[in-house]
């Protein structure tokens, strides 16, 4: 009895090292993404992006091993990259980099679901090369998360008639619910194809980062 109390105790203590080790990557992680911010707001996106790739960096397998759990709420780890990712894609708005903002949003949403800046952001980008049932998937996914969102609820007036999407249960897998789990970044040779010529556009809106 007195070795399965040592054992006991050794555990408790491995429990609490592994929580103290979790919360400095996370504040490490999250000084990262405020500076990122800081970046951002300057309109300096590539420092932001090079903040926000950093945090994702010093997070490395936590966020993925958190986001394994089907039908968990997402950790904070996760809910931090989430927030990475989807400043990210903020970033590469601002810069007209739209394919690239996609595969950050969907990046993000992997994380957390219910991000709904990371809906509103993907739908957006997709918008503008013309990717109407990523764009409806977007709005969809964060409408079910979040319905009453007004910024969603907006975007899916510009969309107008929405195209009949599958009646499926809401399964675990969010690459499923977006209906993008063949989504892949496009080559170069795609991109450049894809993309419409050059026009004068409103500034997204969420510029801000989280």
């Amino acid at each position: 009895h007195l070795s399965d109390h040592g054992t006991f105790s050794w555990q408790l203590h491995d429990m609490a090292g592994a929580r103290l080790v979790e919360a400095e990557i996370l504040a490490r992680a999250t000084e990262l993404k405020d500076r990122g911010n800081r970046k951002l707001i300057a309109k300096d996106g590539t420092g932001a992006l090079r903040y926000y790739g950093e945090a994702l960096q010093e997070l490395g397998g936590l966020a993925e091993a958190s986001s394994s759990s089907p039908g968990a709420a997402p950790s904070d780890a996760c809910k931090l990259a989430a927030v990475l990712h989807s400043n990210s894609a903020q970033a590469l708005l601002n810069q007209r980099k739209w394919l690239e903002a996609i595969d950050s949003c969907h990046k993000a949403l992997r994380r957390d679901p219910s991000h709904t800046k990371s809906s509103w952001r993907g739908a957006t980008a997709a918008m503008e090369v013309g990717m109407q049932d990523v764009a409806v998937a977007f709005v969809e996914n964060g409408l079910t998360e979040n319905p009453k969102s007004r910024e969603l609820l907006e975007l899916r007036g510009k969309l107008g008639d929405l195209p009949d999407l599958p009646s499926t249960p809401r399964s675990d897998n969010d690459e499923e619910d977006l209906h993008l789990g063949d989504w892949k970044l496009p080559t170069e040779a795609d991109k450049a194809a894809m993309r419409p010529a050059p026009k004068k556009c409103q500034p997204p809106g969420k510029e801000k980062g989280d």
